[in-house]
């Protein structure tokens, strides 16, 4: 029992305020064995889901006819929000992209480790991702409302299109063709062509996180934290093709191969729903830990993975069966983790205290844990499969992994140091 219980009833101040009281406040007592238990009113998704992001240690608990978000202010680090490396990008010729300081995207080589170019986008470049053939680089900017596309031959900006308020992750159907970007604020989703040109802006429902698009393009998976829905959206004339009631705070979503499944974590029901694309019914729950977000398939379909980003675990199933077949212990906030390549490993980043871990996929246990920089996130991988690029974002740094060797070989320096 913590030495030192806060409470605190927020439940009159607005969702931003609430976040913003429990940030000061956790900020203030980390590191002096304290509890804050504040009372926030209704189902507090996006609170909840805001503090798992930044990497604060919370959980949800039941307070009579409301709720409670009870944090601890342990030795962990939450993400300060600094505009440092956080998303990685890497191309097939082995070059690593990543957002960096000064409203920049770095472009590293990936063999020599070196510094190529910076490339001026929009404000607060959040996110990145490459169009499937590798052409394109499309820039989701939460500061400008915009989306910046990069051609990869020259790596030079060649349009910035504008998008709804505050883009979140940009995603490429596999045919290359369209670009989706969902705007919390304003309930919706904004497609584009390849090149930036409007195609439709789509209503969905509240909170939407990371939309997904099934790798046969058909589908456009839109998950709303808030409304506990996942909106179908048809990749042919943009219409709302169905809405699938899931678990409770839905926030990512991954594919089958064959686009025949959808998997859907739920962040604040602990589970993972399965979707069946053919007719949109959800056909499974798939129990996981705490704060389930992030979800993940193997190479080789048979097993898929989330991340509970509140029980510091991944959880493994089954994608025959929909049952847990393991929980694997890893370090504090797993905000972000993909499998090698070859399927030998799984690489975690641990958020909250500037680690990864390297994770045998066979066998679902911790091989090794090394030390990178500041808020490590996103990672990528090099062609062959040999190393792993990690963006470590309060320190600016890309961390490169030797995934042989187990080792840490160098941490490039992305942009302007923060810390």
């Amino acid at each position: 029992m913590p030495a030192n219980i806060v409470a605190l009833d927020l439940s009159a101040l607005t969702v931003d305020r609430q976040v913003d009281e429990l940030k000061r406040q956790y900020l203030s007592l980390r590191g002096k064995d304290a509890e804050i238990r504040a009372r926030v009113g209704a189902l507090p998704v996006r609170q909840y889901v805001s503090l798992l992001e930044r990497g604060y240690r919370v959980r949800l608990a039941r307070d009579g006819d409301g709720y409670l978000l009870k944090l601890w202010p342990d030795g962990s680090t939450p993400r300060s929000g600094l505009q440092g490396a956080h998303s990685i990008a890497c191309h097939s010729d082995g070059r690593v992209y990543t957002n960096t300081t000064d409203n920049r995207v770095v472009v590293i080589d990936g063999s020599t480790r070196k510094v190529k170019k910076h490339i001026a986008v929009g404000a607060e470049p959040s996110h990145l991702e490459l169009s499937h053939d590798g052409q394109r680089l499309y820039v989701a900017n939460s500061g400008s409302d915009n989306v910046t596309i990069i051609d990869t031959a020259s790596d030079r900006v060649i349009a910035t299109a504008p998008t709804g308020k505050r883009p979140l992750l940009p995603c490429v159907a596999a045919d290359g063709a369209l670009v989706y970007l969902p705007s919390g604020p304003d309930r919706s989703v904004t497609v584009l062509g390849a090149t930036g040109e409007f195609k439709k802006t789509v209503p969905v429902g509240l909170a939407p996180h990371d939309v997904a698009v099934s790798p046969d393009s058909r589908w456009a998976y839109q998950p709303n934290s808030a409304s506990h829905s996942v909106t179908v959206i048809d990749g042919r004339d943009f219409s709302v093709a169905a809405e699938v009631k899931v678990g409770i705070g839905p926030g990512h979503i991954v594919f089958d191969a064959e686009s025949r499944f959808a998997y859907v974590a739920n962040t604040l029901s602990d589970d993972v729903t399965v979707i069946r694309t053919q007719d949109h019914q959800a056909v499974a729950t798939i129990a996981a830990g705490a704060g389930a977000h992030l979800p993940a398939l193997s190479p080789d379909g048979r097993h898929g993975y989330v991340a509970n980003f509140a029980a510091d675990s991944l959880t493994v199933w089954d994608c025959r069966t929909y049952q847990a077949v393991a929980t694997i212990p890893v370090g504090i906030y797993p905000h972000f983790f993909a499998p090698s390549p070859d399927g030998k490993w799984l690489v975690v980043s641990h958020t909250g205290e500037a680690s990864i871990c390297i994770v045998d996929a066979h066998e679902h246990e911790p091989r090794a844990r090394l030390s990178v920089g500041g808020a490590p996130a996103h990672i990528g991988f090099s062609p062959d499969g040999a190393l792993a690029f990690v963006g470590c974002e309060s320190t600016d740094q890309v961390a490169v992994v030797d995934l042989r060797r187990q080792v840490v070989i160098e941490r490039v320096r992305a942009g302007t140091a923060l810390l």
